[in-house]
C-alpha cells in the first residue's frame, strides 16, 4: 500500500517519498517491475488535502521491432484533491477505482493516512507506450533492422498488381 500519514498535520506544504515494490502494488501490470517511486508535496488548507504527486517506474517490455526485451522508464504526474467529509466519502465507498481526475474525493476525519495505491497504479499502467520499440531501433526503419523486409520491398514493386474481378464492380459506384 502506498499511503500517506496525514495524523497531526499542521497547515502547509509536506514533501513527501514513498518507495514499493511493484510487486507489491495490487493488480498492477506484470510488466512493471523494480521499485516504484513517488514523491510529491501534499499540502493542507483547513480540511482539504492537495497532492501533487509524481510516480517513477521500469516495465520490461518486449520490443514491437526486434522481439527483445528491454526495460523502459515510466514517469507520470497526478493531482487529487480530498476533503474531509463524512457524507462524501460515504457516498464515495467502494468507488475508489473509477474516480476522475478532477473530481474531489471524500474522507473521514478518522483516516490516519491516505491510500495513493490505486491512482499509482493507474497511472503507471497508462505510461506504457503503446508502441514498444526498444531505444536502439527508434531512429531505423523496419527495413534497416531486417534485411528480408528491405529485398521482399523491392521484389514487390516489379511484380504486377493483380485485382480480382468479382470487385471491379464497386469501382463504379460513387460516395454522395
Amino acid at each position: 500500500m502506498i499511503a500517506i500519514q496525514i495524523v497531526g498535520l499542521r497547515e502547509g506544504n509536506h514533501p513527501f517519498t514513498v518507495e514499493i515494490e511493484a510487486s507489491q502494488i495490487l493488480g498492477i501490470t506484470p510488466e512493471i517491475r523494480g521499485t516504484v517511486s513517488t514523491t510529491g508535496v501534499l499540502r493542507k488548507i483547513g480540511s482539504r488535502y492537495l497532492l501533487d504527486a509524481e510516480t517513477f517506474g521500469t516495465a520490461r517490455l518486449v520490443c514491437d521491432r526486434s522481439l527483445e526485451e528491454f526495460d523502459e522508464p515510466l514517469q507520470a504526474a497526478f493531482h487529487i484533491e480530498f476533503k474531509v467529509d463524512h457524507l462524501l466519502a460515504a457516498k464515495q465507498q467502494g468507488s475508489e477505482g473509477e474516480f476522475d481526475d478532477e473530481e474531489v474525493r471524500g474522507m473521514y476525519t478518522e483516516n490516519k493516512v491516505i491510500d495513493i495505491t490505486e491512482d499509482v497504479r493507474q497511472v503507471l499502467t497508462v505510461a506504457i507506450p503503446f508502441r514498444r520499440v526498444a531505444p536502439e531501433y527508434r531512429d531505423k526503419k523496419l527495413n534497416e533492422i531486417h534485411s528480408s523486409v528491405a529485398v521482399r520491398d523491392s521484389n514487390d514493386v516489379d511484380l504486377p498488381v493483380e485485382v480480382d474481378d468479382r470487385w471491379s464492380a464497386l469501382s463504379k459506384l460513387k460516395r454522395s
